[in-house]
């Protein structure tokens, strides 16, 4: 095993760390976040009899369409699945109940998958949306909408997914997944939730009031352990835990919710003392924002905020950040028709966006030349 290596990417840990099992070293953080990335694929595509390894599913997947959302993003799960597939660590780790359910006139997308360890405890990940404008779309109308089908859809998984397993329960996800994850957690059944160890957040958005509320929630919350990069947006978003940890992202703005950007030490986060003001500002806009709204204000709010934002055409987050003065016109007059507290939210997210808006332009030039590589 190589020396620890710093500053490096999340393929860079598995090519260090994957020589080493569970047993030699325990499940840590980042272990975590890499299964909650490698959530986001389809492994449900490849698999016949309910059950495969990563070293047979990676082999498999390559054979098959990418998924759908930001290229780059895409690209960097399918070389971190490459990383890994003939490690010991992760290559014979068991891949079961893949689910995967998209229901358009619901508004619900919902995946999930659960991986058993050596020692047969399962780690049920969540996937979170895609890096497309309406996958945080999505994250968004949580603020108004509770319990959306896809939370229901994450507390009746668990129920099934952990039949006839042992040992403690591990629960992650990243964006909308680590929602799911928290909310899960929340509502299970109490015998469930005694099983659970800890509960992996990673930039997700929190839950609302009246979960928040729950005798279950303030028991999972003694679990959970939250991430967030230095300007989080979403992770700001409702009700989050109060302790995180802020992970240095070496991007900016609404980029850092990509969490190949994030810096690692070794086997964990490299982490500062506190966010930056951008989000700190953000999410004391947000707050006082949602406290002062109905969810029908707050549906408008974001029907509004994402309707300028389609109005440049754009399908990512980091192309609707590089067009901001494409969308101008229509900006300003979505912000003409809103009163102050609303003006003053949007005014932040847009503010945030602007600043990950140059890094966006940069990326995409050079992506047009083929000289980037966003896992580093």
């Amino acid at each position: 095993m190589e020396g620890s290596p710093r500053r490096r990417a999340l393929a860079d840990y598995v090519k260090w760390r994957g020589d080493l099992s569970f047993v030699a070293a325990p499940l840590c953080e980042v272990d975590l976040l890499i299964l909650s990335q490698l959530a986001y694929l389809h492994f449900g595509d490849v698999t016949e009899d309910g059950a495969i390894t990563f070293h047979t599913a990676a082999s498999l997947l390559e054979k098959l369409p990418t998924e759908p959302g930001n290229s780059q993003t895409v690209a960097n799960r399918h070389r971190l699945l490459e990383a890994l597939a003939d490690t010991k660590r992760f290559g014979g780790l068991t891949i079961l109940h893949c689910e995967d359910r998209f229901d358009p006139e619901l508004h619900m997308q919902f995946a999930a998958v659960t991986f058993l360890l050596p020692d047969g405890s399962p780690v049920i990940a969540y996937r979170g949306t895609d890096a497309t404008v309406v996958g945080w779309r999505e994250d968004f109308n949580l603020s108004f909408s509770s319990p959306v089908p896809s939370q229901v859809e994450a507390v009746r998984y668990l129920q099934a997914a952990i039949q006839g397993t042992r040992g403690g329960l591990c629960l992650c996800g990243h964006s909308k997944g680590g929602n799911l994850a928290m909310y899960t957690a929340a509502y299970c059944e109490p015998q469930e939730r005694e099983r659970i160890t800890d509960v992996y957040l990673f930039d997700a958005p929190g839950q609302d009031n009246a979960t928040l509320a729950l005798a279950g929630y303030r028991e999972a919350l003694l679990k959970a352990r939250c991430y967030v990069p230095q300007s989080s947006v979403i992770g700001r978003l409702m009700g989050v835990p109060e302790t995180y940890r802020v992970v240095h992202s070496h991007a900016l703005g609404i980029s850092q919710h990509d969490v190949f950007t994030w810096v690692l030490d070794g086997p964990h986060f490299e982490t500062l003392p506190t966010l930056d003001r951008a989000s700190r500002l953000t999410k004391a806009t947000m707050d006082e924002f949602l406290r002062g709204s109905t969810p029908e204000t707050r549906k408008l709010f974001i029907d509004t905020l994402f309707s300028a934002l389609g109005a440049g055409s754009a399908l990512t987050m980091s192309v609707a950040a590089s067009r901001l003065p494409d969308t101008a016109s229509a900006l300003w007059a979505a912000l003409r028709a809103m009163d102050l507290p609303a003006r003053k939210a949007m005014l932040s997210v847009l503010s945030t966006m602007a600043t990950s808006g140059v890094e966006s332009a940069k990326r995409l030039l050079t992506d047009e030349r083929g000289t980037t590589d966003l896992s580093r």
